[in-house]
Parts: structure tokens; C-alpha cells; sequence
């Protein structure tokens, strides 16, 4: 239902700039001498690309990439004007917001000559005191003067004016509180957002479509992909009008339909094989938004259209963590996390109605947060998986963690793994936070070279004992023990991923240390029996693993790992590898390991899995980036974008 429009305003005279205080012309008699001469600027393709320019014809770039070297001597860069011209704006917008607030309350004979004085003054300069206000000029007091002895009624409102007037300070930044909303003017936005519409109503036709979204939220969902909310994100593809379209995107829509058909049975064949063309396609549309090609609509858009950006580099990155391409993976969540500060995402609301454009609700807010923490979680999960540091940290985190959202009732049975049951993310999430918490404090610490062995394993055990603490709090339905595992026969991916994560965090820490600590051996074997129970559920249940998670794959390899070192109990380590080498498991990551396992035992050097990335036990380390993954981006940029992303 549309909100009553508020009542009509009284007819007023609104003032205009007055001629003085718009922008200067040249003066033509000006001496020419004094006349700077002009820059020798960038090429068209260059400016576009942002890349540096030898200024050559053809440039160095443009002969790289082929592409037509046209130079232009049209300065796009905004004049900057003088702070005197700024403060004297100020001056006069302040004068006439007073001015009006006494109006206001004035009776209407005094408002109405006080009208009269104003459109009089607009055609003689400053309205204060009637002085032309000249460019470059000191702007005048725009209290009145104290020696005035006009005493006529038309001027009693100017003397009401308070005796003393703070002067505009302003933010301690050089741009205004809202800074991050200066952005382009925008051109043609109503035409982009029908495209959107048209091209979003199309895909939600699509069968293929349909059934990889029902197996990403049935299977997937919510596990690490927190920072989706489901109820959102489906009301805005199917074109609910009470719901905010950029909560989904076409790119989101193809980044989750890859998700969804890689876990799809082989025999659909038509589905499974569709899960790279979309992913291709996902990654191709969000690229050319945030490299501004072919697509410039990033740079007009709000701070809350980025959020499905976010979403979709992270959807592409847990694909490409599936498929083993780790520096891919780092390289396109690192990106997601620098929009996700970029837009204040991680920021309390009320931070948020001051700086950004947008027009949020309370249920805005509450999604934002949603996404937020969820990316929270999968920038730890992530930095514990590549063995990196976190890019989102809870001290400049200020934004609260949400409730529960409210669901949609009907309609959405096809996306949800049990109807039945009320799936509940705030708990759950809360948790992970608080776990993911304890990493953030005891990382630094743990895995510090300056540290010696004795201050690091003390660290170790208090680690340990945090960890032991949080999982005894959770709640009744997220508790689980080995003897519960055991006698389990009903799995629940649902609840699950809390207990995997819990796995891969202890398993991390603990691993790089069942050499020298006995703890940590302990703890290791007992997690490793703890999880072989969790796969035997899951097999018992459902048989085949299509639907197995990232969660699953990579607490099994931690597993294996750990019993190579030949101070594990090795009896279940072959379970683990059938579960890795199954026919029916679809991730690339399994059977990588599986060929990198096989290759080490004809080989005297063993075989890093991960490429430049470690396997989450060389937290101390930098990031090594391996910048052959920029060959597909560089071409991007350089012009054959057809070519470089269809592939």
C-alpha cells in the first residue's frame, strides 16, 4: 500500500541563485600571457582504462591491445572553485534558511513584503546588504548591520535574526557528510533498470534457471552463504513490488545458478554441464560493471545496488574454491570485501543515514546487516582455508547483528530443504561470529614467528579451552556430541555447516602443532572420529554425495593431512579418501587432491594443492600473489572482452 502524500506546501517564491554567485565567465581582455598552456592529456582509451600514458601516437598501450589511439584535448576533470566562493554560497544559503524560518512564523502582511524584499534583492546581489557579490570576493556578514535605521515592517524579520551565528564548519573530511554519494549524474537509469526487469523476468522463466536456484537454497543454503538472504533475493527475481529490485541482479542470478547446478545428478546432464556457462557468465557481467567497460551503470549507481556486487564475487569465489582455483577465489573475495567498506557496509545504521543517498528501511537495515556478517564469516572461513589474514574485523565492525527475518510464508517450498520446519540463521550466525571472533584474537598470536614454542602453544591451550567453552554455550538445537553423531540417523545440512566449520577451525589451528603439542594431537583424532561419523550419516541418508558441500570436502582433506603425519590413528583415513575419490562427488577440489595425493608418492617433493595458497597452517606468511590469474582480467581491460570471458 502507497504511503498518503504528505499535504501540499503553502505557495512560496523560492529564491534563485542570484546572478553574482553563479559561475564566472573569462574575461575576455584578460591577458593572454598570463593564459597557462595546456596539458598534453591522456588518450580516450587510456583515460577509460585508467592506465598510464606515454602520450605517443599510437601509446604503448593502445598498440598492446589494438585498439584505435585518439587523443582529445577536452579536460573532463571538474573545476574546482575557491574556498572564498564556497564560504560566500554558505553565507548566503545560512541567510536565507534563517530568513525563511521566520517567515514561517510571521504574519502573512510581514511575509509577504518580506518576499517582495527577497525577489528585489535576488536582482541586486546579496540579499544581507544589498551588495554585489562578486567570484573571488570575501562573502559579506549576512547578519544586519547595526547602524541600520530602517525601521519599515518589511525588514522586522531580518532584525529577529539571532545575535550571534555559528559559521558553517562542516565535517573534519573536504567533502560533505554524504561524500560517498558524489557520483555521476545519472543519464539513463530508468532504461537500465526496465533492461534489468526485462532480463530478470526472462531468467525466471528459465527451467534450467528454476532448478539450479531450488538446489542452492535447498543444499547450500545457508551454510557459508550467509551473506544471501534468501526471502529477499527470491521476492525481488520473481518482481514483488514491495521489495527493493537491487536485492537481486542478473549476475547474482547467474553466480547462484552455477552454485546450485554443480551439485546437480550427472544424468542431467543438460543442467550439470550448464554450471560453467553460468558461472563464465556471472563473472563476465561483474567484471565489466566494476572495470566500468562495457557497463558504466557502477559508477551511477547507489551503495545499496553494490550489494548484490558483493554477492556475486563471493558466489564466483566459493565456486572457484570448488573447482581448486584458490588464487582466483582470493583474488575475487578480496574485491567483494573492499566494496563491501567502500559502501559502509560494515558501519551502524545510523552512520549510514548520514553518509549514503539511499532511502533505508528498518527491514533495509536488517538486511544489510544479514549480508554483512555473512560476509564476516566467509572472510574468515576463507583467510583459515588459504591460511591468510582477515579482511573484516570485528573492532571496525560497528553494525549490530540482526534477528530473525521475517520469511515468506508460501510459495518458496521448492527453495527450502525441509517446509516444515522454520529455518532459523540469526542463532546460528550470532555463533559463528562469536567463533569467528576468537580466531581473529588468537591468529596473531598462535602463529607468530617471534613467538617462541612455549608462549605459543600456552596461547594454544587457551585457544583450545575458548573454543571448548563455545561449543558446550550453543544452543539445544545446534549441540552436538560423538556419542549423538554415532547414534544419528537423520542428517541436516541445515544445522550441519555450524559443526563443519567448527571442524575446519580446530583442525586449522591445531594441525601445524601434533608434532611437538599432544593436545593438539588429541584433539585432532578425536575431531577426525567425530567427522567420519558425520559423513557416515550423510551417506547412510542420501547414498550418493552430489549434494556434499565445500564444508565437507575440505574438513576430509584436513582429515587425510593430518593422518599423513603418521601420529594419527590411520583406520579411517581410506573412508575418507573414498568419500574424496566417489564418482558421484562433483567439486573439482576432491579430485585434485586425490591426483596431487597420488603424484607425491612417485615424487620425493610433495605437491602443494593449493598453487601460491597454504592449506591454513601459515597464518604469519603475506600473501603471495600469483598474478598469472590477471591474464583473463588484463584482457578484459585491453578491449577483446567477447573473446577473453566466453571461453
Amino acid at each position: 500500500m502507497l504511503e498518503p502524500s504528505p499535504p501540499p506546501l503553502a505557495t512560496t517564491v523560492t529564491p534563485s541563485l542570484p546572478s553574482s554567485l553563479k559561475k564566472p565567465v573569462a574575461n575576455n581582455d584578460q591577458n593572454n600571457n598570463n593564459v597557462p598552456k595546456k596539458r598534453k592529456l591522456a588518450c580516450q582509451n587510456c583515460r577509460r582504462r585508467r592506465r598510464k600514458c606515454n602520450m605517443e601516437k599510437p601509446c604503448s598501450n593502445c598498440i598492446k591491445f589494438h585498439t584505435d589511439c585518439v587523443f582529445t584535448q577536452q579536460d573532463l576533470r571538474n573545476k574546482r572553485y575557491s574556498t572564498t566562493y564556497v564560504e560566500a554560497l554558505q553565507s548566503q544559503i545560512r541567510s536565507l534558511k534563517e530568513q525563511l524560518q521566520i517567515l514561517k512564523s510571521s504574519s502573512s502582511t510581514i511575509a509577504n513584503n518580506s518576499l517582495s524584499s527577497l525577489k528585489n534583492n535576488d536582482d541586486h546581489g546579496d540579499i544581507s546588504n544589498g551588495k554585489i557579490l562578486k567570484y573571488g570576493e570575501p562573502a559579506p556578514s549576512a547578519l544586519p548591520s547595526s547602524e541600520s535605521n530602517d525601521e519599515n515592517e518589511s525588514d522586522a524579520f531580518t532584525k529577529k535574526l539571532p545575535s550571534e551565528s555559528p559559521p558553517p564548519v562542516g565535517t573534519n573530511s573536504i567533502y560533505p557528510s554524504n561524500s560517498l554519494s558524489i557520483i555521476k549524474k545519472k543519464t539513463d537509469g530508468n532504461t537500465k533498470y526496465q533492461q534489468q526487469q526485462v532480463s530478470l523476468k526472462n531468467l525466471s522463466r528459465s527451467p534450467l534457471i528454476l532448478r539450479s536456484l531450488s538446489l542452492f537454497f535447498k543444499w547450500l543454503y545457508p551454510g557459508h552463504y550467509l551473506f544471501i538472504h534468501r526471502e529477499t533475493f527470491l521476492s525481488a527475481f520473481f518482481g514483488d513490488t514491495n521489495t527493493k529490485s537491487y536485492y537481486c541482479s542478473e549476475e547474482l542470478v547467474f553466480a547462484i545458478a552455477a552454485l546450485g547446478s554443480l551439485i546437480s545428478y550427472k544424468s542431467e546432464t543438460e543442467l550439470f554441464q550448464q554450471s560453467e556457462v553460468f558461472y563464465q557468465r556471472a563473472k563476465t557481467i561483474v567484471l565489466k560493471k566494476i572495470f566500468q567497460l562495457e557497463d558504466s551503470s557502477l559508477a551511477e549507481s547507489s551503495s545499496s545496488s553494490k550489494l548484490a556486487i558483493i554477492q556475486t564475487l563471493l558466489c564466483l569465489a566459493f565456486y572457484d574454491i570448488g573447482s581448486g582455483e584458490n588464487p582466483m577465489a582470493w583474488y575475487l573475495s578480496g574485491l567483494a570485501f573492499r566494496i563491501a567498506h567502500e559502501i559502509g557496509l560494515h558501519l551502524n545504521p545510523e552512520a549510514w543515514s548520514n553518509v549514503y543517498e539511499d532511502e533505508l528501511s528498518i527491514m533495509d537495515f536488517e538486511v544489510r546487516s544479514r549480508i554483512y556478517w555473512g560476509c564476516y564469516i566467509a572472510d574468515h572461513l576463507i583467510a583459515i582455508l588459504f591460511g591468510r589474514s582477515t579482511s573484516l574485523r570485528l573492532s571496525n565492525s560497528t553494525v549490530p547483528e540482526t534477528d530473525e527475518l521475517p520469511e515468506i510464508e508460501t510459495g518458496i517450498e521448492e527453495y527450502i530443504y525441509d517446509p516444515k520446519v522454520i529455518l532459523s540463521t540469526a542463532n546460528p550466525l550470532k555463533k559463528l561470529i562469536v567463533l569467528s571472533r576468537i580466531t581473529e584474537i588468537f591468529a596473531s598470536k598462535i602463529f607468530s614467528p617471534n613467538e617462541t614454542l612455549l608462549q605459543r602453544s600456552e596461547y594454544l591451550a587457551k585457544f583450545n579451552l575458548e573454543v571448548y567453552n563455545w561449543r558446550r554455550d550453543l544452543p539445544p538445537e545446534l549441540q552436538w556430541t560423538k556419542r549423538s553423531l554415532m547414534e544419528m540417523t537423520d542428517f541436516n545440512p541445515t544445522i550441519a555447516y555450524v559443526w563443519f566449520h567448527y571442524y575446519i577451525v580446530l583442525i586449522s589451528y591445531n594441525k601445524p602443532f601434533i608434532y611437538e603439542i599432544k593436545q593438539s594431537r588429541e584433539l585432532v583424532e578425536g575431531y577426525v572420529d567425530e567427522l567420519y561419523y558425520l559423513l557416515k550419516v550423510w551417506k547412510n541418508k542420501f547414498k550418493t554425495f552430489e549434494k556434499a558441500t565445500i564444508y565437507m570436502i575440505y574438513s576430509a582433506i584436513l582429515a587425510i593431512q593430518c593422518m599423513k603425519s603418521n601420529l594419527i590413528k590411520k583406520d579411517r583415513k581410506q573412508d575418507f579418501l573414498n568419500f574424496l575419490s566417489a564418482p558421484t562427488l562433483n567439486y573439482e577440489l576432491a579430485r585434485k587432491f586425490i591426483e596431487n595425493s597420488e603424484d607425491a608418492l612417485h615424487n620425493s617433493e610433495t605437491m602443494d594443492l593449493l598453487g601460491t595458497l597454504s592449506h591454513g597452517n601459515d597464518f604469519a606468511l603475506e600473501y603471495n600473489f600469483d598474478f598469472t590469474l590477471l591474464n583473463e582480467i588484463d584482457m578484459l581491460i585491453g578491449g577483446n572482452t567477447n573473446d577473453g570471458l566466453t571461453k
